[in-house]
């Protein structure tokens, strides 16, 4: 089982709007898990989706919310998309990978 987390950072949290963003990605036919958390004195949001198909879903978020003309404006700048798998092996190349940072100088991995 694999999940893809998207987390939205502390500064951007006043202006966000969840609700846009819920409607956008229950197209995807995926309710998130949301967790809103604080680490270092930031407040985060989190958006975790479930799957056994991480690179299907993956396409259908960055079609939803990514590749979005109006929409890709708004969640590029502020967030952080990542996949995780919960092997037990920590070690395997699928382990964590970055698929979005809104730093366009931070690397970018690739799901196979």
């Amino acid at each position: 089982m694999h999940f893809i987390s998207i987390q939205i950072q502390p500064e951007f949290l006043p202006t966000f709007d969840r609700q846009e963003f819920l409607s956008r990605v229950r197209g995807v036919g995926r309710s998130p898990e949301i967790d809103e958390f604080e680490q270092k004195g930031e407040r985060y949001l989190q958006f975790t989706f479930f799957t056994e198909r991480p690179k299907q879903l993956w396409q259908d978020l960055q079609t939803a919310l990514y590749n979005n003309s109006e929409y890709s404006k708004i969640i590029s700048p502020i967030s952080i998309a990542v996949c995780e798998s919960e092997s037990e092996d920590k070690h395997a190349a699928d382990s964590f990978l970055v698929l979005h940072h809104f730093d366009k100088n931070e690397k970018i991995d690739k799901l196979m």
